[in-house]
């Protein structure tokens, strides 16, 4: 589901559909975030309280951190503080906070906005001889690369996961075949066996999005990653994961990364009673298996990640 800020009118509203993943993936997260916070700033009306930035900020945090692995929407908040305090000197008048507030919402936005379209200008030269791809789970931003892999090329042909138990890849699958090129869904089962070459078609380049980058320069992406990166690793074929350094978690420097376990319904709705159920939502795939991440900088190896996140997003540490 894409975020649709018009269908929304209170915070609450948002920050259930976020928990019960009807706002998904990483990116309408944020956007959900910072349309939240925004329509908190625009529904006060008059009622402006001298702590009015202090509240926008906690409206912000309580939907940024509503699930684990959301680094996009929280490393806004970081921009909000950064830049209010730095660009704007921390005025004191009620309306004014509300109106710069607004406008920095607007400029992150942007920023993630751009960031999806420079991914894809500063990378597609680099695929100019792949012919066959594999994705897993759903990346708007990995959909978009590899739809624009694809033009001018015959035989070009893509195979996605079904990515259980919610389906995610079903959305990558209907896209990619809506626009016209050769899809193929398997089963998630199926992924490392059709990787090292012994069904389908041959895999030249395995293409993930992310939730979250460390600082080391390994990642979190959909559960079933890990294996799918192993088995790449194994065939020699290379994995590139789509995604703006803004998912960088800056705190994964001192601390682990925590993996959400989700709703055991979300398997089997009528499993037997009695029957004990595991349910995590994400893999963390090591670095090893990374061969870069394709950013709005252009491809950044593991061991870049910090330096090139300094020297363009210094206000996430």
């Amino acid at each position: 589901m894409s975020f649709d800020k018009y269908k929304y009118q209170n915070i609450e509203d948002i920050l259930k559909d976020i928990k019960s993943i009807k706002i998904q993936g990483a990116t309408n997260v944020a956007i959900a975030t910072f349309e939240g916070i925004k329509i908190y700033l625009q529904n006060i009306g008059s009622n402006l309280d001298s702590d009015i930035f202090e509240k926008a900020m906690s409206v912000g945090s309580k939907l940024a951190y509503a699930r684990p692995n959301e680094p996009l929407a929280q490393n806004g908040l970081k921009f909000l503080n950064y830049f209010f305090k730095v660009k704007y000197h921390s005025p004191t008048d009620s309306n004014e906070i509300r109106q710069i507030l607004i406008s920095l919402c607007d400029e992150y936005l942007g920023m993630i906005r751009d960031s999806k379209e420079q991914i894809v200008q500063k990378n597609l030269s680099l695929f100019t001889d792949t012919h066959y791809a594999f994705t897993h789970c759903h990346s708007s931003t990995a959909e978009r690369l590899i739809y624009e892999m694809a033009k001018g090329k015959e035989g070009f042909k893509v195979v996605c996961t079904e990515t259980r138990p919610l389906f995610q890849g079903r959305i990558t699958a209907a896209n990619l075949l809506d626009k016209g090129l050769d899809t193929t869904l398997i089963a998630d089962s199926a992924a490392e066996t059709y990787i090292i070459g012994r069904a389908g078609f041959p895999v030249q380049s395995v293409f993930l999005g992310a939730d979250e980058i460390t600082i080391h320069g390994d990642f979190v992406n959909k559960v079933g990653s890990w294996g799918i990166g192993l088995a790449s690793y194994y065939a020699n074929i290379p994995v590139y994961v789509v995604t703006p350094l803004l998912k960088v978690n800056p705190a994964s420097a001192y601390q682990s990364v925590e993996i959400e376990v989700r709703e055991s319904d979300e398997l089997w709705p009528e499993a037997p009673k009695g029957l004990k159920m595991f349910n995590p939502a994400f893999d963390f795939i090591n670095k090893q298996f990374v061969a870069g991440f394709l950013t709005e900088f252009g491809l950044v190896k593991p061991e870049d990640v910090v330096r090139v996140l300094r020297e363009n997003y210094g206000w996430v540490f």
